[in-house]
């Protein structure tokens, strides 16, 4: 099981928050999809030998939605901070 936290700027209300997770749990493989509109974020926690980080970015484009790159600092996200 793996974890990937993606950034969605224009995440900034309940219908997108809801579309966007709805494009996610599309993706095979996907066990959960956890949304935090303050940070405009989406926690997905997927298994690794179905699907990948580059298919939630994509199904997230897929449905109009722009992903963030990762700060250049290295951190993933996954910590919420």
């Amino acid at each position: 099981m793996q974890t990937a936290t993606l950034t969605i700027p224009a995440m900034q209300n309940e219908a997108i928050a809801i579309q966007v997770a709805q494009a996610l749990e599309t993706v095979s493989g996907v066990d959960s999809v956890h949304i935090t509109l303050a940070h405009a974020r989406a926690r997905v926690g997927f298994d690794d030998a179905i699907a990948s980080a580059t298919q939630l970015k994509a199904a997230v484009t897929a449905a109009g939605f722009v992903v963030a790159d990762a700060p250049a600092g290295g951190c993933c996200g996954g910590c919420g901070g």
